[in-house]
């Protein structure tokens, strides 16, 4: 399957989707950008196929063929949200009737997959109908298309609808495209998109409810640039953020977990390619993601509390009337923090981060840097040997009298051993072989026992702080979650341990 973590390329489609609220649709029709422009208004019949068993789906393939009234139109894309968000590899032809013509697969990622059987097997499993009006766009030499959408998709059983703006690139720089996204949602509250009609398809007809999306392994392939794999790990990482928004916004505990995750993964990224990404935007890159990682803070400190220490009280002390009162208040305050975090995320200024960041990445100023090129053009493995061998090298020190350290010391050594974790993911595929593989799965083993317990001390720090911070949490709230010395004890055992096997291990990095 060809994708972008590998260095060939295939055909590309590049390409922003927004979200809107229908509502809005007549603004944005209105809107001045789109005034005097070119314009064709089609209705886009699509059907999707893939075999009962989803062989398309798992192997992350989409084909589709699509009705314009006067032509059929197939279409093979990679699905690989791993790192493609706004350019996927694409393939398009057009045919003959409704049913896919197998016979131009070859050479497409779906080629791999056509094996005895599998043709036969093709069924339609959604469709969409689409209303599109297509403004035909030349803004600096480029030249873009913006579709915008409404519609539906839809299986036999299921309906969702869907608005969506495609802002493709058809000539020219990739910059033009977050110009005019900025152009257009400065009038109405666009947001950044990353899922396409197919996934959103699969979605409705697998039934698949909105829940949490956990962090897609990345397989960089080592010859990389270390700009193509910036890129690729910062998309990567800008996807599990997005797609985990709804579910946190809705008081789901997994999807601001891992909308957190998101956010730490992508700020250690930009931490493990600071000399590549130097530019003065970077600063403000990271400061705006810290922002929004603060104000998901609070609701997420308040759930770690529930699930370590109320929801295991509350078999002991369910009788209690102190616990009672400390429930009570603890629900109430953390109805408070979410509603405190979903309008951190709703809010204009989150908007604008996603595509800062979308934008900075692409295209920031650090890609045109002359001064920078012999380090954005520096191997991915060449990096990633150095990063490695720097960040195993400060733990093993920092962490070599884990009592003698304060609470702020502690925080800092897990943040350094959470920061050398995700780039040990990050550079999976980078340096294979048996050996190897079995080198980094111990050190993520050895790194995560020795953040969750890193991670436990500064939970157990943050009990008493979460009564000054204000939550008020009952009058008897102190007595009942101070930690007991004994407690605190027992954990830096555990983490002691967990650095010294850490530091015991051998470089998978050759």
């Amino acid at each position: 399957m060809v994708d972008s973590t590998k260095p060939e390329r295939a055909p590309r489609e590049f390409e922003l989707k927004l979200e809107f609220d229908p509502a809005d649709l007549a603004a944005i029709e209105a809107h001045a950008l789109l005034a005097g422009l070119r314009l064709d208004r089609q209705t886009l019949s699509s059907v999707y196929y893939d075999t009962a068993d989803l062989a398309l789906y798992k192997a992350r393939v989409c084909l589709r063929v699509r009705n314009t009234g006067i032509r059929h139109v197939q279409t093979i894309k990679s699905m690989n949200g791993a790192a493609e968000l706004f350019d996927r590899p694409e393939w398009e032809h057009e045919i003959k009737s409704c049913d896919p013509d197998l016979g131009l697969a070859a050479g497409t990622s779906l080629a791999p997959l056509l094996k005895p059987g599998v043709g036969e097997g093709l069924r339609p499993l959604f469709r969409t109908g689409v209303e599109r009006a297509v403004y035909h766009v030349t803004s600096n030499g480029s030249e873009i298309e913006i579709a915008v959408d409404r519609g539906a998709i839809e299986t036999a059983q299921r309906r969702t609808p869907l608005h969506e703006i495609e802002i493709e690139l058809k000539k020219g720089d990739p910059a033009e495209l977050f110009r005019l996204a900025r152009n257009l949602a400065a009038t109405v509250p666009l947001r950044l998109a990353v899922k396409t009609k197919a996934e959103r398809g699969y979605e409705l007809a697998t039934n698949a409810a909105l829940g949490a999306e956990k962090a897609t392994r990345l397989d960089l392939d080592g010859k990389l640039t270390c700009r193509q794999a910036f890129r690729a790990i910062a998309q990567n990482c800008l996807r599990q953020i997005i797609v985990n928004e709804g579910g946190m916004c809705s008081g789901d505990a997994q999807s601001l977990h891992q909308m957190r995750i998101g956010l730490r993964r992508l700020r250690a990224a930009i931490v493990a390619f600071e000399m590549i990404a130097d530019d003065k935007e970077q600063k403000r890159i990271k400061s705006e993601l810290k922002w929004i990682t603060n104000e998901l803070g609070p609701a997420r400190d308040l759930d770690v509390l529930d699930h370590d220490i109320l929801q295991p009280m509350s078999t002991t002390h369910g009788g209690d009337p102190r616990f009672a009162e400390t429930h009570r208040a603890f629900i109430a305050a953390r109805a408070k923090a979410y509603g405190a975090a979903a309008g951190s995320v709703r809010s204009d200024r989150f908007r604008t981060v996603l595509l800062d960041v979308a934008e900075w990445v692409e295209v920031g100023p650090w890609t045109a840097d002359e001064s920078l090129r012999k380090r954005r053009e520096e191997t991915v493995a060449e990096h990633g040997a150095k990063l490695l061998a720097r960040g195993r090298k400060r733990i093993r020190e920092k962490g070599a009298d884990l009592r003698a350290l304060d609470v702020k010391q502690r925080h800092k050594l897990r943040i350094r051993a959470k920061n050398l974790r995700y780039a040990v993911e990050f550079f999976a595929g980078v340096f294979p072989g048996e050996e190897n593989t079995a080198r980094r799965e111990a050190a993520l083993t050895a790194l995560k026992d020795l953040q969750d317990q890193l991670g436990a001390l500064n939970d157990l720090a943050r009990r008493e702080a979460l009564v000054k911070d204000g939550h008020d949490l009952g009058d008897h709230a102190n007595g009942l979650l101070k930690p007991k010395e004994a407690d605190v004890d027992q954990v830096l055992a555990r983490a002691q341990k967990a650095h010294a096997d850490f530091a015991k291990l051998k470089s998978f990095w050759k």
